[in-house]
């Protein structure tokens, strides 16, 4: 798939091609390029598709570039196949994000608008200098990204949450009528190479000798949850736990969008079937669910978001090893929230059971707090009498510097 490296590299190529390299001549080529785009999109949405797909070849979309540009692209004094180079770096790249998306340190790109851009580098939100020419520019780039990742927008769908595989992104678009302020768009991106526990403590997720207990915890064959806010890092210190379990340890991995890539032998990866991808749709649920008639040692869900929670349980209790990520706002919290998903999926059994479940069978809580682990706690069982979970303090960061130490604490 050809990309533009740089909004900067956009920026010069078309400031070349424009007489005295002007920027407003600049500019109208930007516009040229994401018309000739809107186009193509609007009348073959299917083509454009299928091209990005790889199944068919490029020449089909370069007759329709060509014919809805000739008078433009003698104006700007362009050869034809500059021309047709220029379009598909903008249909088919990433454009003025690109140099984000290629920056390992990038976990998370955000545009509110056509001109406001942020981004997370080490689970801290900065501005980021991306802007597009207008918010007509921007929508048109939106459209592209989700048709070419095989997903559906328009003011019917206007929502979309898209993977890009080949570049590990999880891309969530949005456009009127569902935004009132225009068009957006969220990526988050995974590594490439997953970091390991050495690798994220280098990167200062955790100290050297928390990542060797966490390495040990990974060996244990012991159930364990990630939790955490949104974009806190579960999701990458979940992939480093796997990649140090026993090499023979089988293990399915589920999720809605590819995102833990694990690198590991003997990882049966499973995800998701949407309705809009023909077929019959599979959920989450199905997939844990079917897992139950596999050999397996150790199921790992990527995010528990709703009745899937309810075969974790059911899992878990049946002796398997169950790990997985779950949004909640501490550790003692997260049980409490897995319970409250998976309660309208039960077949007749009562909170109270399924307490007692989440207390026998989930061993340890993990809570991320900006892409730090700021608590660990081993979990002792459900007090029927106290109605509540019972917990050990394993480990639990320091708050006011230095070396975090383990808690004896108890009590949720």
């Amino acid at each position: 798939m050809p990309v533009v490296t740089s909004h900067a590299a956009l920026a010069e190529r078309f400031g070349r091609a424009a007489p005295g390299g002007a920027a407003s001549d600049a500019a109208g080529m930007t516009a040229l390029v994401s018309s000739i785009a809107v186009k193509v999109l609007t009348t073959s949405p299917d083509l454009v598709a299928e091209v990005a797909a790889g199944r068919m070849e490029r020449g089909a979309l370069e007759g329709m570039i060509l014919k809805e540009a000739e008078g433009e692209r003698i104006r700007f004094g362009l050869y034809r196949e500059e021309l047709v180079r220029r379009a598909f770096d903008f249909m088919f790249g990433y454009g003025p994000l690109q140099e984000l998306i290629e920056d390992e340190t990038v976990s998370d790109i955000d545009g509110t608008r056509f001109d406001e851009f942020s981004l997370k580098r080490d689970g801290e939100r900065r501005k980021a200098d991306v802007r597009f020419p207008d918010e007509r520019t921007f929508d048109a780039y939106c459209r592209l990204v989700v048709i070419r990742n095989r997903g559906i927008l328009n003011e019917n769908d206007s929502h979309c949450r898209v993977t890009d595989e080949a570049l590990r992104l999880r891309i969530n678009v949005a456009i009127p009528p569902r935004n009132v302020t225009g068009p957006s768009i969220s990526i988050r991106k995974h590594r490439r190479t997953c970091l390991g526990l050495d690798g994220l403590a280098a990167a200062g997720m955790l100290t050297e000798p928390l990542a060797a207990r966490l390495g040990s915890l990974a060996r244990s064959g012991r159930s364990v949850l990630v939790c955490g806010k949104g974009a806190a890092g579960k999701t990458t210190l979940l992939r480093a736990l796997i990649k140090a379990c026993p090499e023979m340890e089988r293990v399915l991995v589920v999720e809605s969008d590819a995102e833990i890539f694990p690198e590991k032998p003997y990882c049966v990866q499973q995800r998701i079937r949407k309705k809009n991808e023909g077929g019959r749709p599979v959920t989450l649920r199905d997939l844990v669910a079917d897992g139950l008639t596999m050999s397996l040692d150790t199921y790992c869900i990527g995010e528990i978001v709703g009745d899937e929670a309810y075969e974790f349980l059911r899992a878990a209790f049946s002796g398997h090893r169950c790990l997985a990520t779950l949004h909640a706002e501490g550790a003692a919290d997260a049980l409490d929230r897995l319970v409250s998903l998976a309660r309208p999926a039960t077949h007749g059994e009562g909170e109270r059971t399924l307490k007692r479940m989440a207390g026998t069978c989930v061993d340890d809580v993990i809570y991320l707090e900006r892409f730090r682990v700021a608590e660990w706690l081993s979990v002792e069982g459900f007090d029927d009498e106290g109605e509540r979970f019972r917990f050990h303090t394993v480990w639990r960061e320091a708050r006011k510097g230095g070396e975090a130490a383990p808690d004896p604490a108890e009590g949720a």
